[in-house]
């Protein structure tokens, strides 16, 4: 099964990186990460797509937890 969650981001790469590296270490299967630049204001807009047995939730609250994050979303 996939998820698909959305993040806004604070820090831009550093942010990018911190989210990417505690999905890994959290042994989640990371099919695929973007990054994209927010023309309003400056966050970045991340999207994730988790395979596996984890739920959405799962990831959700594993990214909640990182300072630089403004929101999360399941998509």
């Amino acid at each position: 099964m996939e998820n698909r969650v959305y993040a806004r981001l604070d820090q831009g790469v550093d942010s990018f990186l911190r989210v990417a590296t505690t999905l890994r270490r959290k042994e989640f299967n990371i099919k695929a990460l973007n990054m994209v630049s927010s023309s309003e204001d400056s966050c970045f807009n991340m999207e994730v797509l988790v395979e596996g047995s984890h739920s959405a939730s799962d990831v959700v609250n594993c990214i909640l937890k990182l300072a630089d994050v403004k929101e999360v979303r399941v998509l």
